[in-house]
């Protein structure tokens, strides 16, 4: 996949789950550095099945992405940001560059 298609698809991917704010009805503008638990304050649900398709669309193993360490069961414990700019990095190495 050329670097640029392989931007444009995380975003996408992640764009699929940016639905409208319930008060503002805008959705969330979606940058680089955009950390889907702070910022974006996904669901774990949806966050994790994002990352099933994401490992899937980009050949990324599985057992490397350590979920909790991104969105913590306790979510008052400091946790590590899931950025789409972590995302596009390791979907361009092939694996997964966060912690695992």
């Amino acid at each position: 996949m050329v670097e640029d298609n392989v931007e444009q698809a995380v975003f996408e991917l992640v764009n699929e789950y940016n639905g409208p704010r319930l008060f503002s009805m805008k959705r969330y503008p979606l940058k680089a550095t955009t950390d889907l638990n702070e910022d974006f304050r996904m669901d774990p649900i949806d966050a994790y099945e994002l990352l099933e398709r994401y490992v899937e669309m980009f050949n990324i193993e599985p057992s490397d992405i350590d979920f909790e360490q991104y969105f913590p069961e306790n979510l008052s414990k400091k946790h590590d940001p899931l950025t789409i700019q972590l995302m596009i990095d390791s979907a361009k190495a092939g694996r997964w560059l966060g912690k695992s």
